[in-house]
C-alpha cells in the first residue's frame, strides 16, 4: 500500500476563496436589485409625463381649432389627468393658461416622488387674426 501525500498538489477551492466569491456575487445580485427598483420608477414617470403631456396637447389643439373670438375659460377630463384653462383679454392678443392636475412627481424635500394629485402650469398667447 502506498501511503497518501502531505502537501501535494490540491484540486477544487479552498473555503476562503469560496466566501470570498459569494460575498462578491451578494454584492452584484444586490446591486442588480437597486438598479431594477430604479429603472421601474423612472419608467412610470415617464409614462406619467407622456400621458399629462398627451392631455395637455388635446386641449391646446381644441384651444387652437376654436375661433379667436369664441375663446373661453374652460375645463376637461381627460385621462386621470383635469385639464383647466383660464383666458385673459389682452390688446389684440389674449393670454390662455393651461393647467393639468393629475399623478405626477414631486420633489420635497429634495427626493423625487411619485404623487397622486401634482398640479403643472404654463401660460401661452393668442395674437388676434
Amino acid at each position: 500500500m502506498s501511503a497518501a501525500k502531505v502537501g501535494g498538489p490540491s484540486r477544487g477551492f479552498t473555503l476562503v476563496e469560496l466566501l470570498v466569491a459569494l460575498v462578491l456575487f451578494t454584492a452584484g445580485v444586490l446591486g442588480l436589485a437597486a438598479t431594477t427598483t430604479y429603472v421601474v420608477q423612472q419608467t412610470t414617470i415617464s409614462e406619467l409625463t407622456t400621458e399629462r403631456s398627451a392631455a395637455v396637447q388635446e386641449v391646446v389643439e381644441r384651444l387652437k381649432a376654436t375661433d379667436y373670438n369664441t375663446l373661453a375659460s374652460g375645463s376637461a377630463d381627460i385621462g386621470e389627468y383635469e385639464v383647466v384653462w383660464t383666458v385673459a383679454n389682452g390688446n389684440r392678443s389674449k393670454l390662455l393658461s393651461v393647467t393639468s392636475t393629475g399623478p405626477g412627481m414631486t420633489s420635497g424635500g429634495g427626493m423625487p416622488s411619485l404623487s397622486s394629485s401634482v398640479a403643472e402650469s404654463f401660460t401661452y398667447r393668442v395674437t388676434q387674426p
